[in-house]
């Protein structure tokens, strides 16, 4: 997720004030209207914050720590991993800010360091499919699932508007690199986290029942940024005026992210 680099957030980054403007701009409607139902709540068409509380949730790539939020909030026991130092840094900043509470630590999502059938929810948006190895990490997550608990993930869409853009992106990278061009990974020299897979609907559904899942969902989504892959200051005075019931249709079929809840079978 981006967090908008180039404008930077004028606050102390262990206050509230940081953590809501970080999350002001990731959950703005036009990037993640699509994954809520009709509470408005980010992530609530594929997860049921009512029903978390006293479960046992696992947070697999935290990041900002933005869902292991929503999760201690629902009043779940969370536990929440990340490969990097930054992400459980920051993710412990941000729960100590807002006074909450969740296990918190430094793990490989291909080694989760759990016991088998541990969590009723396995949480990881936007993850696996960076792993280098995507079936191990997505066997691990099947595994520390109870029987009758649900898997929520995203990963990337192949039949997307956004897919021909992506490609070009990365073929455009190292040349944006030697320019010096601002982009993450040009600025930081890291290509890694720009190279993803990407799934059909059918492919993915595929995956997952071969890891062992049932009554698999999955629903394409999409950011307004997709409809016209233009600078910010030229797309946004047309995409803001188009009407949702015009731009919906379109990302829920063609969107560049594929949000999935599944459930491992009980016996």
């Amino acid at each position: 997720m981006s967090y908008d680099v180039d404008d930077p957030i004028p606050y102390a980054e262990d206050s509230q004030e940081y953590f809501r403007e970080i999350d002001r701009r990731i959950f703005h409607p036009r990037y993640m209207r699509l994954t809520a139902d009709e509470s408005g709540r980010p992530f609530s068409l594929f997860v049921d914050f009512d029903a978390l509380a006293g479960k046992d949730v696992l947070d697999v790539g935290i990041g900002s720590g933005i869902a292991t939020q929503m999760l201690a909030e629902a009043g779940a026991n969370v536990t929440g991993v990340d490969l990097t130092d930054w992400a459980v840094e920051t993710t412990r900043r941000r729960l100590d800010a807002f006074g909450l509470e969740a296990d918190v630590r430094q793990a490989d999502a291909e080694q989760l360091p759990f016991d088998d059938a541990s969590f009723d929810l396995v949480f990881s948006w936007g993850v696996i499919h960076h792993s280098s190895d995507m079936d191990r990490a997505l066997s691990e997550l099947v595994r520390v699932t109870r029987p009758g608990g649900q898997i929520v993930l995203m990963v990337y869409h192949r039949h997307s508007l956004f897919f021909v853009v992506y490609r070009g992106f990365q073929r455009f990278l190292p040349v944006a690199r030697r320019l010096g061009l601002h982009f993450e990974g040009a600025r930081e020299g890291e290509t890694e986290g720009l190279i993803a897979r990407h799934f059909t609907v059918d492919e993915l559904r595929e995956k997952l029942v071969s890891a062992g899942l049932a009554d698999v969902w999955i629903a394409p989504y999409g950011q307004d940024a997709e409809l016209l892959p233009l600078p910010r200051r030229i797309r946004l005075p047309i995409t803001e005026r188009i009407p949702s019931g015009v731009k919906d249709p379109v990302l829920r079929r063609l969107g560049h992210q594929l949000g999935v809840r599944a459930t491992k079978p009980e016996g």
